[in-house]
């Protein structure tokens, strides 16, 4: 004798589903939707080490007249500018020479690339300072050994392309893994059918590669621009924002006016603006970018 299960209402498998993303959904509640508005709400205030008390909008004029946060945002769009092109154009070149390998190669090769993304980040830091150092760093070692004078790698005229190629290895990880899944799914029959056509290896590329990577690009651009952005920890680690404020971002200055001089208001006010210009720029990214291309 067969047991009959009572069917479901709709209602009723509606809430099963909420009760199981339930958990997820307090997470992000209170991790990251509260702490998000209650930043807005704090850029209007002003703090004095007991009680918060309202501003109204001195903090952003306060942060407008200051030139180091000018400074900082042009430092910041110096790294976005260094790091977003050469991670986009870099990957995919790296990607298009990884993908004509057997796939243990490829496993392999995109193992290498990824490992410094998961990485310890002062671990890391700790390597490339032992690597920059002055005196006793290989870098300057290597130099020596070519005749060349030692570099002052931190120094004000190197910072930013040093900083830049260690922020460039841990993020380039990311940027193949992501373009060798999308190559490996376009269908091969496109490229035979063009090339029994006469279809020379640019071409293909231009034709076939390139547009139906559209949204790994448009991907890869966003995710790394934000990072570029948010770039903080290589640099509080190595310079701490020096030399001269040379290499202070925008993230470094709100960690400063937040953890150091505790003006919270005006640390959050920059994290306000801060989201304001990423999500300005990503629109215009998406705008740009969007494709609508299936395979």
């Amino acid at each position: 004798m067969k047991v009959q299960t009572p069917k479901l209402t709709h209602a009723r498998r509606e809430l099963i589903g909420w009760l199981f993303v339930m958990p997820m959904l307090v997470f992000f509640a209170v991790f990251v939707v509260y702490p998000i508005i209650d930043s807005v709400r704090t850029s209007f205030m002003g703090f004095d080490f007991t009680k918060y008390y309202w501003t109204g909008f001195d903090n952003y004029k306060q942060i407008f007249k200051d030139e180091l946060f000018w400074k900082s945002i042009r430092n910041t769009l110096a790294f976005v500018f260094y790091l977003v092109p050469s991670i986009t154009v870099l990957s995919l070149l790296l990607s298009l020479l990884i993908n004509t390998y057997s796939k243990k190669m490829q496993a392999f090769f995109k193992a290498v690339f990824f490992i410094p993304s998961v990485t310890s980040i002062v671990s890391i830091t700790l390597v490339w300072g032992y690597i920059l150092n002055n005196q006793f760093g290989i870098g300057n070692y290597l130099l020596k050994l070519l005749g060349a004078e030692p570099a002052n790698w931190l120094g004000i005229h190197l910072a930013y392309p040093t900083l830049s190629l260690i922020i460039f290895t841990l993020g380039i990880g990311n940027a193949i893994i992501v373009f060798t899944a999308a190559l490996n799914g376009i269908p091969m029959d496109l490229y035979e059918s063009a090339s029994l056509d006469g279809a020379k290896r640019s071409t293909l590329f231009f034709k076939i590669t390139l547009p139906l990577l559209k949204p790994s690009l448009l991907y890869i651009i966003v995710t790394s621009t934000i990072a570029s952005f948010q770039v903080f920890s290589i640099i509080l680690l190595m310079t701490a924002g020096g030399p001269a404020f040379h290499t202070t971002t925008i993230l470094v200055l709100i960690y400063q006016q937040a953890f150091v001089t505790m003006n919270f208001g005006v640390a959050n006010a920059m994290g306000v603006i801060l989201c304001i210009i990423i999500c300005c720029i990503a629109y215009i990214q998406f705008k740009l970018f969007r494709s609508d291309i299936e395979y």
